[in-house]
């Protein structure tokens, strides 16, 4: 049956204008219970995420006021997950457009410029994003649904105007979805990506009409194309809505490292340790490295850091150096020698971290020692006389239970002091380095 609609008289312009910033959103889901507390399920758009929610943690009481601290049930925002799952998310909404340019017919030149784009910000093998969890304080108004039986097949909760879902589980997929809006509403109102933006290279020079058509179609699939699920649990208090958060975060068991490697295809530092440099590993017969290993020298050879939680969207600007930085290691003969020490991760985090300096560091780049970092990697003999000849070193090795000896857990330090020895800061870059730390 059509709805019906009524005509009705207003008393003044005013009480109309007023009766028109009362109204609710409506939201189509299922009335359910977990563990018999009443809960809400549905879906909301990405932009509706962003706006009907809101975060109690502390800067959000901070912000409030008054006596809001009591009413935290959140930890603080950590930025670097928040960009991370931004760049995720990115990724994720440029796929979704592509295929919604397949299957409502976009011109062909749209679809190749929206692939493009999918080249810029990275790819994935999937990206979903699982439900959050959101709490709706007082009970809300709902209307039921049935079908010609009188059985509910669903219902219709109204969320009046200035009444917003309290996230419970799922605060940097929020904050994720906020940044992705404001990156995309500057965007296009500026005709280039925000310099603030962390999670997508800035351009200095305006963006092209046609590559401004394809961010217009993203922006459109996050107001209206795809969706993100919820269950919002009716009638908690501050104390049962504090517990969930610590049910949730507390009592879960982290994944290992080593498996979440082993299945992630999104990190291009980590696909880049998969799809070419273990294979090379395998070929020269040398040592073997698991995922992990492999990962903390390829996070300073990338990075500067041994973390790739970071890494950007896209690294194929720096896949050659990096391949010439492992070809260089691998075809020295020392690679072939046993007992050499070039064969230990916390060396070849140290070289890593050389190399990174000179070819990749922004800042304090010692890129005019290129030829004699090369030199080193490819005649060095990594043995007892060159450790004694690195100041330091020495003291970072302990006897080995199969004789000879090995490095201590202190890899940080080996790393500072090999790097020092091999690229000593001459007086005028020391100068540089203590003026830009005090910026």
């Amino acid at each position: 049956m059509a709805d019906q609609t009524t005509e009705t008289k207003a008393p003044s312009v005013a009480d109309a204008l007023r009766t028109g910033r009362q109204r609710s959103i409506k939201l189509l889901g299922q009335l359910e219970r977990n563990q018999g507390k009443p809960t809400f399920t549905g879906r909301l758009t990405l932009e509706q995420f962003s706006d009907l929610t809101v975060v109690h943690n502390r800067r959000w009481a901070e912000d409030a006021g008054g006596d809001s601290m009591d009413l935290v049930t959140q930890r603080e925002i950590i930025d670097a997950h928040a960009n991370g799952l931004a760049a995720f998310m990115l990724q994720g909404l440029v796929a979704a457009t592509i295929e919604r340019a397949a299957e409502e017919s976009y011109p062909p030149r749209l679809l190749e410029d929206l692939t493009k784009l999918q080249d810029r910000v990275g790819r994935s093998q999937h990206y979903g994003l699982p439900q959050v969890t959101l709490v709706l304080q007082d009970e809300p108004e709902l209307l039921l649904i049935k079908d010609q039986g009188d059985e509910p097949v669903a219902a219709r909760l109204s969320m009046p105007a200035g009444r917003l879902f309290i996230v419970a589980d799922g605060q940097h997929r929020r904050e994720a979805a906020r940044r992705v809006r404001e990156f995309l509403n500057e965007l296009i109102a500026n005709r280039r990506p925000p310099r603030s933006t962390k999670f997508y290279q800035c351009a200095d020079q305006p963006l092209g009409t046609e590559e401004m058509e394809a961010w217009v179609a993203v922006q459109d699939t996050f107001r209206s194309w795809t969706l993100i699920a919820y269950e919002a649990h009716i009638g908690l208090s501050v104390d049962q809505a504090r517990q969930m958060f610590t049910n949730y975060n507390c009592h879960v068991k982290p994944v290992k490292g080593g498996l979440n490697l082993t299945f992630d295809q999104s990190n291009p530092i980590n696909t880049f340790a998969k799809t070419w440099l273990m294979q090379q590993l395998k070929e020269t017969e040398g040592p073997e490295f698991d995922l992990r290993q492999l990962a903390s020298v390829n996070g300073l050879l990338f990075l500067g850091k041994t973390a790739i939680s970071s890494a950007p969207y896209n690294v194929e600007e720096m896949r050659s150096r990096a391949m010439e930085f492992w070809t260089t290691v691998l075809q020295q003969p020392e690679w072939r020698r046993t007992g050499s020490l070039l064969r230990e991760v916390p060396i070849l985090k140290a070289l890593a971290k050389a190399w990174f300096m000179v070819f990749f560091a922004r800042r304090n780049n010692r890129s005019t020692s290129a030829d004699t970092l090369r030199r080193y990697l490819r005649t060095t003999r990594f043995d007892e006389d060159w450790l004694q000849s690195v100041p330091g070193l020495k003291e970072l090795t302990v006897p080995s239970d199969k004789g000879g000896l090995r490095f201590s857990p202190a890899h940080n330090e080996i790393v500072t002091r090999i790097v020092s020895s091999l690229l000593p800061q001459d007086k005028s870059s020391k100068e540089k380095a203590t003026s830009e730390d005090s910026v």
